[in-house]
């Protein structure tokens, strides 16, 4: 569980204490569907008496149209709908391979199990106390300047070479290479920052970022990034990080073309 916007950081130690019960919870758990596909044609109802095991992509719950998690592998879905209405909702950007669990069997396991049932409290406990939080947190928050999820199709341009540029992004799923002069000098990574120099520096963008699979972005503007810059020193820790790693990688594909040219 993550997300890619400011959230208390006692979310996060929330969300890392519900992963940590999650092989617990499940052990000994008879799944019913095996890498089911959740696709448009075949989505998650949070109102069914299912819950599901992420096996491959991500999935983000939302409430009034914001969303508050992303979901990933080995996260447990639709869990807390078995002991209280949801009031939230799924969405998915790509297909997603899930494990399908009868959600009635699981808690007459639980039921049954007196440490599964302490672990069952807690797990529950940790979840509705970080959406608790994020839910308050987000209600103060001035969505205009919220960055957005954006979707780009493999071989779609990210960023072009040359372009003005005013927006930072994150790499949310996907993959994606950096071109200049119409070669390859890089590649971006998931949760990777890129586009940060020019959209910061007023400046054109020095590259070109081509999608090379459907791809997941976070876009922030450069007054909203700027605006994270100056509360989480983390983020700018992980952009130093990112900027570093792709300068050194464009340096050795510029010495490998170099080698070759020769």
């Amino acid at each position: 569980m993550y997300h890619n916007l400011i959230v208390p950081e006692s979310c996060d130690e929330l969300w890392q204490e519900c992963q940590s019960l999650i092989p617990d919870l499940l052990k000994d758990c008879t799944i019913k569907s095996e890498n089911l596909i959740i696709n448009a044609d075949n989505p998650i109802d949070p109102h069914s008496k299912s819950i599901y095991l992420i096996k491959e992509g991500d999935i983000y719950e939302t409430f009034d149209g914001q969303i508050i998690v992303f979901y990933e592998k080995d996260d447990l879905i639709n869990a807390d709908a078995l002991s209280h209405p949801k009031v939230t909702s799924y969405g998915h950007h790509f297909a997603v391979t899930v494990d399908e669990y009868d959600g009635q069997q699981f808690l007459d396991e639980i039921a049954a199990d007196k440490t599964k049932f302490l672990i069952w409290n807690q797990y529950l406990s940790c979840l509705n106390q970080s959406f608790q939080l994020l839910m308050v947190y987000f209600s103060r928050q001035d969505t205009e300047y919220l960055p957005e999820t954006r979707q780009y199709k493999k071989d779609e341009i990210i960023i072009k070479e040359g372009s003005e540029g005013d927006e930072v992004f994150t790499l949310l799923n996907g993959t994606a290479k950096v071109m200049s002069n119409n070669e390859e000098v890089g590649e971006i990574q998931k949760d990777e920052i890129f586009g940060a120099i020019a959209a910061l520096t007023k400046t054109k963008r020095t590259a070109t970022i081509l999608a090379t699979s459907d791809c997941d972005t976070l876009v922030a503007n450069s007054e909203n990034f700027r605006s994270i810059l100056d509360t989480r020193p983390d983020i700018v820790q992980k952009l130093i990080q990112d900027m570093a790693r792709t300068i050194v990688s464009g340096n050795e594909k510029i010495i490998e073309l170099a080698k070759e040219n020769a």
